[in-house]
């Protein structure tokens, strides 16, 4: 995260290179309390820390560290440590670490003891360290002296660092833990698979048995990722023994191992139970997240989406997702639902942290966050993202634009009141027919008009997301002759208040509701093109920003009688082929009288009335311009990017923007995230030659952010500060809408008749669903190997 941030020019690091623990230019931070500076100037250098791959070995060792991973240090409060063998220490580079007084100084964890002594891990939670061997590897049968501040509360005493850290590395336990931490990691490195350095003589005993969890394995996977019922009401019937049970008896069909495994093998043994079926879904759930988060530390910068909605069981669910760049394109990548302690700003904040910490992602390293306008979320003073921005001062704060563009909507029709009442009837029509006796009659009738068509559903309008109003719209302009058939037909009937409501409903449906219908459809099908667009995962700030301008602007053009007489010849087609009557030419209204009490006074203002539609032109004054310039004058306001300078240097680093590569605009954002102005005012003259040079040898025109991130690529040394910028331009986020598409997978894995479930399988099941192309990546002989290592007293071998 530090190239996001420094103002100093350090070449050539590249700009995407992680930071590295022995880069002494980072760890030697004045912010960053080291114990005795001169105790580092060692002439044996120890190699920088690395995370262990998947550890395996033979069956002592396997049983040793199965054993002492789950009655060693089962510290199940802490969630920011290796949980078992396979995970590797956990050793997280974060710019300041926490400190405590000792005397009149102060100490703090040193991130150089990472180089000196392999063995450490640290939690940032308890901000303590731990001894990765003595935890997963120490022999419980050996009279060996554990040492449980290294193993089960933490070490926390920095003053006494030095001497603690040489008298651990030297005692008979932890020279035995590493031993077999060692042979754990040779066995890895020289290629040979766990089952190869078993003795012969039941070497096929194992691979039938991982046979057999490879089958059990591939079920769960495949259960999580369609979204399907998982377990039956009553396992032990015949009838109701649930998916993963019968995809296992289908497998066996199919493979003679895995149906002698199911018929031969005592109930114990065939690691069938609920329990079992948790903990293997768990494993993939955390085997993803451990991807995503070693992705986004190679990508050294991220952005944050958090949104928050309430499942069936009546439970606050938060969602928590990432944008980064990996391998040259955007990812969205949702992370974790967390149910919400409280809805208040300080607890959603701590529910946000925890979760990051729980997925090994350093929360410094966030560069731009995004939410709703909710104003716990984006409230100024004390909302979420201004929490956040205190810890991390580069977390620019991003308004969902899909958010905006519904507030744009809204406030259009409540502030246009010949809108507001049109939507109302609008309203009213569909819940007239959501009827089931009504409902059949504009079925039949739309076969009779239309036998070739498909019958068309009309859709309710949605309360949050007004975007999508365009599709109820155009479901009653495209059966508008249906309905007005169906209404005649219910009138006809002897259910008295059915058709007193269709007589109330055909009285509103006039020539004057074909225009406005016709209007409001041409008008919201822009916005519906807008709302689309933005909420796609790979769409960029900068791209956003364009598409804002150009609906404005043809929206902007629509203001003339030309668009007008357009949308009227529609109308009145539409009329015609329903059987409307059509508009009148205008007559002479009376003029308004004073009411009777209040002759004698003098009225400054008349009473409010609301204006006439008695004619098409009144529908144009009071109806088409107003919402032409309601919907354009909020969409400058709440889009303007003249607001923020971020944005502005966001629109910039786009090759389509008239302000591309200009210094006045990306100047404000060059401050912001720390870059030095000097030095990114001499790369724009040098790229804009770049950008000449391939023109003209490649005939090529970089047209998009991306594409010019992607020429930036190989010379990123030369271009290090332009080059930071891009990323971070191309990594801030436009909605969240990732988050919002997280709830509708929760909504398929908890539904009405699994409400019940346990929160932790309902969240990894959701993650593995979402997620599901990576979920269906995943090697399964690695999840057989972690889930060998994790799972004590087993019942069949598997190592």
């Amino acid at each position: 995260m530090e190239r996001f941030l420094t103002s100093q020019r350090k070449r050539p690091r590249s700009p995407t290179e992680p930071v590295q623990p022995d880069n002494p230019a980072i760890h030697k931070d004045p912010d960053v309390h080291y114990e005795n500076r001169e105790d580092w100037d060692h002439e044996e250098q120890v190699p920088p820390p690395t995370d262990p791959l998947h550890p395996q070995q033979q069956d002592q060792l396997a049983a040793t560290a199965s054993c002492s991973g789950t009655s060693a240090a089962p510290l199940h409060t802490v969630i920011d440590i290796s949980q078992s063998a396979c995970d590797g220490p956990r050793r997280p580079m974060l710019r300041k670490y926490p400190t405590k007084k000792y005397g009149l100084q102060m100490r703090s964890f040193n991130s150089r003891w990472y180089e000196q002594y392999t063995w450490l891990e640290y939690s940032v939670t308890m901000d303590s360290l731990f001894c990765f061997a003595c935890r997963h590897f120490a022999h419980e049968g050996r009279r060996f002296h554990k040492e449980t501040a290294f193993t089960h509360d933490g070490f926390s005493t920095w003053v006494k660092a030095k001497q603690s850290f040489l008298t651990h590395d030297v005692s008979g336990g932890h020279k035995y833990a590493m031993d077999a931490w060692s042979e754990f990691k040779l066995r890895k490195e020289s290629g040979s698979k766990i089952s190869t350095a078993l003795s012969e003589g039941h070497s096929q005993s194992v691979r039938d048995n991982r046979e057999y969890m490879r089958a059990a394995v591939e079920a769960l996977r495949y259960i999580a990722c369609q979204t399907i019922t998982q377990r039956g009401h009553r396992e032990g019937e015949a009838s109701h023994r649930g998916n993963f049970i019968e995809l296992l008896d289908l497998i066996g069909k199919f493979d003679k191992t895995v149906a002698k495994t199911i018929s031969d093998n005592p109930r114990n043994a065939k690691y069938s139970h609920h329990d079992i079926q948790d903990e293997l879904i768990e494993l993939m759930a955390n085997m993803a997240r451990d991807q995503m988060s070693g992705e986004v530390q190679e990508a050294g910068a991220f952005a944050l989406m958090v949104d928050e909605s309430t499942d069936v069981s009546q439970k606050e669910q938060v969602s928590v997702a990432v944008r980064y760049i990996h391998n040259d394109g955007i990812q969205e990548e949702f992370l974790h639902f967390t149910p919400a302690d409280g809805l208040d700003a300080d607890s959603l904040f701590t529910t946000i942290k925890q979760t990051l910490s729980k997925c090994n992602i350093d929360h410094n390293m966030c560069i731009g966050q995004c939410y709703d306008g909710a104003a716990v979320m984006s409230g100024c003073t004390d909302g979420v993202q201004e929490r956040l921005r205190k810890e991390v001062p580069q977390a620019l704060y991003v308004h969902c634009h899909a958010h905006r563009l519904h507030l744009v909507l809204v406030d259009c029709v409540k502030n246009v009141r010949p809108a507001g009442d049109f939507f109302e009837v609008v309203q009213m029509l569909y819940h007239l027919f959501s009827g089931s006796v009504v409902h059949n009659i504009f079925h039949k009738k739309q076969k009779e008009l239309e036998p070739t068509e498909k019958p068309v559903e009309l859709k309710k309008l949605p309360d949050t997301r007004w975007a999508c109003q365009y599709s109820a719209l155009w479901a009653i302009q495209k059966t508008l002759p249906a309905i007005y058939a169906t209404l005649d037909e219910v009138i006809t009937q002897s259910r008295a208040r059915r058709k007193t409501e269709a007589r109330a409903v055909k009285a509103l449906i006039d020539a004057h509701f074909a225009v406005q219908l016709t209007l409001f459809e041409d008008m919201f099908r822009a916005t519906k093109l807008l709302s689309d667009y933005i909420q796609s995962p790979d769409l960029q700030l900068a791209s956003a920003t364009d598409l804002v301008e150009s609906v404005i602007t043809s929206l902007s053009e629509k203001r003339n009688e030309k668009s007008w007489n357009e949308i009227l010849d529609k109308a009145q087609a539409l009329s015609i082929k329903t059987g409307i009557l059509l508009l009148q030419l205008r007559q002479e209204r009376r003029q308004p009288q004073p009411a009777s009490h209040l002759q004698g006074f003098v009225v400054d203002a008349p009473a409010a009335t609301r204006p006439p539609l008695t004619s098409s032109d009144d529908i144009r004054k009071h109806c088409y311009y107003p919402v032409i310039d309601r919907l354009v004058n909020e969409m400058k306001r709440r889009f303007s990017s003249e607001s923020c300078g971020v944005l502005q240097g966001a629109s910039a680093l786009n090759p389509a923007h008239e302000s591309f590569l200009e210094m006045e605009h990306l100047s404000p954002m060059a401050q912001y995230y720390g870059v030095n102005t000097d030095n990114l005012s001499a790369e724009l003259h040098q790229v804009r030659r770049l950008l000449d040079r391939t023109k003209q040898q490649q005939g090529h025109t970089v047209k998009t952010t991306h594409e010019f991130l992607s020429l930036l690529r190989p010379y990123k040394d030369a271009f290090i500060d332009l080059h930071r910028l891009v990323c971070i331009s191309v990594t801030l986020p436009v909605t969240p809408a990732t988050c919002e598409r997280s709830f509708s997978g929760l909504r398929r894995v908890k539904n009405y008749m699994r409400s019940n479930s346990g929160d932790l399988r309902n969240i990894n099941v959701a993650l593995l669903s979402i997620n599901a192309e990576r979920a269906r990546a995943l090697d399964e002989q690695e999840i057989i190997d972690a889930f060998a290592l994790n799972h004590n007293n087993r019942c069949i071998v598997l190592l």
